[in-house]
């Protein structure tokens, strides 16, 4: 019985911590966020790696938009998740000279930052060591390559011991 109420207690905590992300913007933060994205609809709040973010849809540019701002309501950054056909061209060029123009793409977004610095990132998957991996690219809006990662899908243990 003690382990089922400690099981229902971590439950009940992690969906707590799970609603803790839900956040209404204060007057000003809401204010400037209409000033600057007027055309946005369906915006929710929340709190995540201590910042607001309002995740949004700007008709006519992207169906997934995050705007990023401090506790104190600075823009940070905003995110669109754009076509690949949207890229500056410098960047289409540095990627399918290194990948090809046939690799297909999962997923483009394009960052643009306060710093004035846009970054963009091109996901790809491939197989790598026999395993099934997205490919993260991040590039400057001159086609140089920032960063590459990668992340194993469906990694299973078991394949260990086969």
């Amino acid at each position: 019985m003690k382990k089922i109420l400690s099981l229902a207690a971590a439950i009940l905590a992690l969906c707590a911590v799970g609603c803790d992300k839900d956040y209404t913007p204060d007057t000003s933060l809401s204010a400037a966020f209409k000033q600057a994205y007027p055309d946005a609809v369906d915006v929710e709040w929340e709190r995540e790696h201590h910042h607001i973010v309002a995740e949004f849809k700007l008709p006519g540019v992207s169906n997934e938009c995050e705007a990023w701002f401090t506790k104190e309501g600075t823009w940070v950054l905003t995110t669109y998740d754009i076509a690949y056909s949207s890229l500056p061209e410098a960047v289409r060029n540095a990627f399918e000279s290194e990948y090809g123009s046939m690799t297909p793409v999962d997923s483009v977004t394009h960052v643009e930052r306060s710093n004035g610095d846009d970054v963009y990132f091109i996901e790809i998957e491939s197989l790598l060591n026999d395993e099934l991996v997205d490919i993260f690219l991040d590039y400057n809006a001159n086609g140089e390559l920032l960063r590459t990662w990668v992340e194993v899908e469906y990694y299973d243990n078991i394949y260990y011991y086969l």
